[in-house]
């Protein structure tokens, strides 16, 4: 198929795209306008220690200390849209037990309204929230009455009885620390929650 480019051809062809060229650039630059977001962070004094854009999914809690978890859609002038979901389990087609999530509908909030959110190195927490002390001064109290039993020797006897009350002490304080042991961080002077404008 020969396509003919004559001068008349083309001017005919501008003629005909040049009043689409306004209202296309038009959209064009109305959809680029709306597709900017700012930034959620999540700062430590001036350190940034998370970031969220529009798409991310947040779990925070709320100034009315509920939990809330969802989508977010509008991240713009400190206030965020976020469509609400919901995890929750259901039976497959097979009757077997699976996470589905349910959406809630939008919410719109000012990042003030945030008050706390999840700590997320649950890994190094392990150290500070007693559970260690906890696994360890158990397993020693089952060990020692347990070898105390194979060998035939008094469970209760003076000697091991300090060992056992010093293990039982040393597991409370494990109990202590692990029941004072925040697994969120509230948002004040030493976290906050800001936008960052990206444009």
């Amino acid at each position: 198929m020969n396509l003919d480019f004559s001068p008349l051809t083309i001017n005919n062809y501008l003629q005909f795209v040049k009043p689409l060229l306004f209202p296309l650039l038009f959209l064009l630059l109305q959809s680029a306008a709306f597709s900017q977001s700012d930034l959620l962070v999540l700062k430590q004094r001036n350190r940034t220690i998370q970031t969220w854009v529009p798409g991310s999914i947040i779990s925070f809690q709320y100034s009315s200390k509920q939990w809330i978890q969802g989508i977010i859609k509008i991240i713009r002038n400190d206030s965020i849209v976020m469509e609400q979901i919901m995890l929750v389990q259901v039976a497959n087609q097979f009757g077997f037990p699976t996470i589905d999530t349910a959406k809630m509908g939008l919410m719109k909030l000012h990042v003030n309204e945030i008050y706390g959110m999840p700590k997320r190195n649950f890994g190094s927490g392990i150290f500070t929230n007693g559970i260690l002390i906890q696994l360890g001064s158990g397993a020693y109290m089952f060990l020692n009455i347990f070898n105390s039993l194979i060998q035939k020797e008094q469970v209760f006897s003076p000697v091991n009885l300090t060992r056992l009350g010093i293990a039982g002490a040393v597991f409370m304080a494990g109990t202590l620390l692990h029941s004072s042991h925040k697994t969120y961080i509230t948002l004040g002077k030493k976290y906050r929650m800001e936008t960052i404008h990206t444009s």
